[in-house]
């Protein structure tokens, strides 16, 4: 079983990373550099890749010109933010004098494949998909309690080449890997390293991105949809896969937020934190309290600092081409304006984009992933009370729909008592709630009723949202300076928006009371 890490960092920290191991507590032993030229193969309806298989080749050649070759499955495995396990196993191949020879699935021991794989029927049907070349550098760590972690550094290239020429992205990462010892002692090296080093945990492996590559696929912001749970999960699993898609959702965005800069990538990255925030506090009822509350702290905070996205975002939704009012604005000189000189500047995304590389940000997460594999909330909890992680998720599903829901209503009965819009945000939380309980168990029951109910809790959402935005848009003007016609008229269009959708509002605010829930 494989186990490892993978940072991402730029060709400017590769004199940190160096100098982090040359002056670290451990014992460190270097391995000769290695120059690997490796090809990557699948059908071509993706077979493999339906599996969740990556195969490859690879040329091992050392400096001074020896070489070896060899091919190596990945099955599926599992992955919790970053720490990627999966069975790998590897044949050696004769030594050509080519960089690359042919993959061959009947080499493997037949006992390897799951249940409905057929080697034999695969592989006539195998080609090249994409390339790697990269230099690789090694290192054996070992820690002081005898753990040893094999850390390479590599530099090089996803190389595809096609119909539609030739295409490449560059590699530069590192990556840790557990050869013997705990989980935590592979978090222990990552967190010294990253102390030292900027780098950012790897979301895509070396595969992933060879088959965007050569699919030309482009990762995008996508919204939270539930997590695939079934009734007979238990408690403690179902914690652990619903935080897993809540890291990789959070991860995702990560990457799509570096590559685009679009604040609605940033925006989902938050949404992702603020998953991870309610699925703590759904489950502390259940686990320890006081490290789920830790964490519950430490993630509110990261949130709380940047808090400041939403305004920006908000103001970008507005004035979007897929806006309802972007026409309205377009036709206001002066709303066109003020809007577009208070969008986020340039400095400020670039630095939001460093600081998923902050040693702040990294050991946050390393320590949680470290929480969740070693499920580190069993050394709080008294024998006695270890029965509660077996219990059925469905069991307690209702219960926290129920209360959620129940909190929605009450603050949408007070927003309608009050008959204005002033104090819309006192809602706007118990709606997340509702929607965020929904995106965790949601899974468990009938589709059609559930989706039917999200939608109107969603529209609610967006009426939500939109009712802010140009309440804050109302203040911006108000505040903006010249009190001339322009001015006036901008307020005025704002105000009337706002009563229009207040009314509509009103009616979905109706509808949702009248709603049977789906559980």
């Amino acid at each position: 079983m494989e186990i490892e890490l993978k940072f991402l960092v730029s060709t400017d920290e590769i004199s940190s990373l160096n100098s982090a191991l040359d002056n670290s507590q451990y014992q460190i032993q270097s391995k000769p550099t290695l120059l690997l030229s490796n090809a990557y193969y699948d059908t071509p309806d993706n077979a493999l890749r339906e599996w969740d298989f990556g195969l490859r080749t690879r040329c091992s050649e050392t400096l001074d010109g020896s070489r070896a070759m060899e091919q190596t499955i990945k099955l599926s495995g599992g992955d919790i933010g970053g720490l990627q396990q999966r069975p790998e196993y590897t044949e050696s191949l004769p030594n050509t004098q080519t960089e690359y020879v042919f993959a061959d699935l009947t080499l493997f021991s037949p006992s390897i494949w799951p249940s409905g794989f057929l080697a034999e029927k695969v592989q006539p049907k195998l080609l090249k998909v994409f390339e790697t070349n990269f230099e690789r550098k090694i290192w054996l760590i070992t820690t002081a309690n005898g753990a040893i972690i094999e850390c390479v550094l590599d530099q090089g290239q996803v190389e595809v080449t096609d119909k539609n020429g030739h295409r490449q992205q560059a590699i530069s990462e590192f990556e840790l890997e557990l050869q013997s010892g705990d989980v935590s002692d592979l978090i222990e090296v990552a967190t010294y390293l990253t102390s030292k080093v900027n780098a950012k945990l790897g979301y895509l492996s070396k595969a992933a991105r060879g088959y965007m590559l050569a699919q030309e696929v482009v990762l995008k912001s996508k919204n939270l949809e539930p997590c695939r749970l079934n009734n007979d999960n238990q408690l403690e699993p179902a914690f652990i896969k619903l935080l897993t898609n809540a890291v990789n959702f959070v991860q995702h965005h990560e990457v799509v937020f570096a590559n685009t800069k679009t604040l609605k990538s940033l925006r989902r990255v938050l949404d992702g934190i603020s998953l991870i925030i309610h699925i703590l506090q759904l489950f502390s009822e259940y686990l320890p309290n006081s490290q789920c509350q830790k964490f519950i702290d430490l993630f509110k905070q990261w949130r709380g600092e940047h808090g400041w996205i939403e305004a920006f975002y908000q103001l970008d939704q507005l004035t979007d081409r897929k806006s309802p009012y972007r026409k309205d604005i377009d036709k206001s000189e002066y709303l066109r304006t003020t809007l577009a000189s208070i969008k986020m500047p340039e400095d400020k995304i670039e630095k939001s984009i460093t600081q998923f590389s902050s040693t702040q940000y990294n050991h946050l997460f390393l320590s949680f992933i470290q929480w969740i594999n070693i499920k580190q909330w069993r050394t709080e909890m008294p024998l006695e009370s270890l029965k509660l992680l077996t219990i059925p998720i469905s069991e307690l599903s209702e219960h926290w729909l129920d209360y959620h829901w129940l909190s929605l209503k009450e603050a949408l009965t007070v927003l309608i008592k009050q008959g204005n819009n002033l104090n819309i945000e006192s809602a706007f939380w118990p709606l997340t709630k509702v929607l965020l309980t929904g995106v965790c168990v949601d899974s468990l029951f009938d589709n059609d009723e559930r989706k039917l109910f999200r939608s109107h809790l969603l529209n609610l959402m967006v009426g939500f949202e939109e009712t802010i935005l140009l309440q804050k848009s109302e203040l911006i003007l108000s505040t903006n300076a010249a009190d001339d016609v322009d001015e006036k008229e901008a307020i005025k269009w704002l105000q009337s928006k706002q009563q229009s959708l207040q009314i509509a509002l009103d009616a979905s605010v109706t509808a949702i009371n009248k709603l049977k829930p789906y559980w």
